[in-house]
């Protein structure tokens, strides 16, 4: 089979000319190219920046997970069937003081907790002793022999009821049970006193609006 040179001659001038007839694409100016790298390297500096690090969510820890309140002391009496407890009616601003069973009657007069302020771990599960359902526990910063033992205190203005937060651990309070439970067991060696009383989940302190909790007797030591 032959093909003729004349042939081959006019289809590649044929092609020549659809392709010289073809318009290019445009190309961009410098300028505008410039422009969008500039866009992008903005943008990437930006989400790369100390403000959009700052609206990042904290992460959910076990921390998160207990719900921890300012409560005020309205009743407490000694304990019918244990010398060392008390039976306290606390104020957590809920509809009704809640009953706490606290072996503080070594540590604390009566006349002393009755009407002050103290800080609750409120989520625990609900715990029998000697016969009384404790609903919570009051935390106290103790020193090392465990001799001297001082209730938890928040600065003066803070409501009953205020949940205490911490920096970096993003508050979500789980129902009493064994889930809070669990999770106290988990974090509470982190618990503890700086040496000017302030309490502290290791170098996070217990915070409020008005500023951190404390131990009254500025007591250096461990917190449960």
């Amino acid at each position: 089979f032959c093909v003729s040179s004349t042939s081959v001659a006019s289809r590649t001038a044929s092609s020549l000319s659809r392709c010289t007839s073809r318009p290019s694409r445009p190309s961009l100016p410098r300028a505008h190219c410039v422009h969008r790298t500039a866009i992008r390297c903005m943008s990437d500096a930006v989400a790369d920046s100390p403000a959009a690090a700052a609206v990042s969510p904290d992460p959910v820890t076990e921390l998160s997970r207990l719900e921890i309140r300012v409560g005020k002391v309205v009743e407490c009496d000694k304990h019918p069937d244990a010398d060392s407890l008390y039976v306290e009616k606390v104020d957590v601003g809920e509809a009704e003081p809640r009953t706490i069973v606290s072996g503080l009657v070594q540590f604390v007069p009566k006349e002393e907790l009755v009407g002050r302020n103290v800080i609750v771990l409120c989520n625990l599960k609900p715990r029998a002793m000697r016969g009384v359902t404790s609903h919570g526990m009051l935390l106290c910063a103790s020193n090392e022999d465990h001799t001297k033992v001082d209730p938890l205190d928040a600065p003066t203005g803070v409501p009953v009821g205020t949940l205490i937060t911490f920096k970096g651990h993003k508050p979500e309070p789980v129902e009493p049970g064994n889930r809070a439970s669990k999770a106290f067991e988990k974090i509470a060696k982190g618990f503890r006193t700086n040496d000017k009383g302030e309490a502290m989940f290791e170098d996070v302190f217990f915070d409020t609006p008005m500023g951190p909790c404390f131990s009254p007797k500025k007591i250096h030591g461990s917190v449960a």
